[in-house]
C-alpha cells in the first residue's frame, strides 16, 4: 500500500506480559494519518470491510475525551484509540487515538496523536489530544472552503 514506518511482532495479550514487548510493535503519526486517508478515500478493503470498519470506528465508544474532546457536539469522528500498562515508575508507555473527522463543509481530515512516555495522569494525556484536535479542527475550518 505505499506505508512505511509500521511494525507489528507481538499481539495484545502478547505485549501485556512484558512491559519492554510492546516496543515492538510502532507506527508513526504520518504512517497512520496515510493509512486512514487510503481507508477513506476507499483505496484498500472491499466495500464490505470498509463499511464493516467505519461501523466499528464510528461506534468507537472509547477515547471520548481524545479527538473527539474538544469538538462541537455532533461532529463525524471514527477512530480506535489505544493506551498502554503504567509501569511501576508511573510511566504510560502509549496514550493514542487515530481516526477522520469530517468537516461542516463536508471535507475532512486524518489525525494521529500519540502520547508516549507519559508520567501525567490518563486525564492530562486525554487532554493533550483533545487540545491537538481542536487545534486541527480549527485550522482545517478556516482553510477549506
Amino acid at each position: 500500500m505505499g506505508i512505511e514506518d509500521v511494525a507489528i511482532e507481538f499481539n495484545e495479550e502478547e505485549m501485556h506480559k512484558a512491559w519492554e514487548v510492546q516496543f515492538s510493535n510502532w507506527t508513526t503519526p504520518k504512517a497512520s494519518s496515510l493509512l486512514l486517508k487510503l481507508f477513506y478515500e476507499r483505496r484498500i478493503l472491499s466495500k464490505k470491510s470498509f463499511e464493516f470498519l467505519w461501523k466499528i470506528m464510528s461506534e468507537t465508544s472509547t477515547g471520548t475525551q481524545r479527538i473527539k474532546g474538544q469538538l462541537p457536539k455532533g461532529t463525524v469522528v471514527v477512530h480506535k484509540t489505544g493506551t498502554s500498562d503504567t509501569n511501576e515508575d508511573g510511566v504510560t508507555a502509549a496514550i493514542n487515538d487515530i481516526g477522520i473527522v469530517i468537516l461542516p463543509n463536508g471535507k475532512y481530515f486524518a489525525i494521529s496523536v500519540f502520547v508516549s512516555n507519559s508520567k501525567e495522569n490518563n486525564g492530562t494525556n486525554e487532554r493533550i489530544i483533545s487540545e491537538v484536535s481542536k487545534l486541527a479542527w480549527n485550522y482545517f475550518i478556516h482553510t477549506t472552503k
